[in-house]
């Protein structure tokens, strides 16, 4: 795999199973003179019932075929599941890191902005997604991605190395571009 200098690879462990803002099943609330209580019974959410086992049984099995190094059958699960249900984060975040690790940088970032965008408490996606577009050399955005995953975890190391590193390549292409014109600049005070 290949990484930008300095740049930290992506989080490689794919999540099986992850509750996003979506559950697959609601709470039966029981009403009790004057207070609504959640009960402890469960039920299945009667749309999303019959479709969701399926999808995170094919999410689960792209993510066994993706560490197994077999990223085309994986991709072909993982959207077979994001079919079933779309609305799901997980699934969009393991697409994003089997694309990620074919290389398709831009089909990456795609959907860790997905996963980010169905679950914005999401950091690993946050994070993955900040990294895809250093890999594309779009040190801006990344910096907003990273910024970002650190509104949601102030004290995450990992997405502060990054922030910083995005910012030095930004000063970096910024200093290379005057050189290369050969423009010179006064600073005033």
């Amino acid at each position: 795999m290949h990484t930008s200098p300095g740049a930290q690879p992506i989080a490689t462990s794919l999540l099986r199973v992850r509750m996003s803002a979506i559950a697959a099943t609601r709470i039966i609330m029981s009403y009790m003179p004057g207070i609504i209580v959640p009960s402890t019974t469960f039920i299945p959410s009667p749309l999303r019932h019959n479709i969701m086992p399926d999808a995170r049984d094919l999410s689960n099995r792209s993510v066994e075929l993706a560490e197994s190094g077999q990223y085309n059958e994986a991709l072909d699960l993982v959207d077979r599941a994001i079919k079933l249900d779309a609305n799901n984060a997980n699934s969009w975040y393991n697409k994003g890191i089997i694309l990620f690790k074919m290389g398709r940088y831009q089909d990456a970032l795609n959907s860790f902005a997905q996963a980010a965008d169905i679950d914005p408490e999401f950091t690993e996606a946050w994070y993955n997604k900040g990294l895809a577009l250093m890999h594309q050399q779009k040190y801006l955005e990344a910096i907003r991605a990273f910024n970002k995953l650190l509104k949601i975890h102030p004290h995450d190391d990992r997405a502060r190395d990054q922030l910083d590193l995005a910012q030095r390549k930004t000063m970096d292409s910024c200093s290379h571009t005057l050189e290369s014109t050969g423009k010179q600049t006064k600073l005033f005070k």
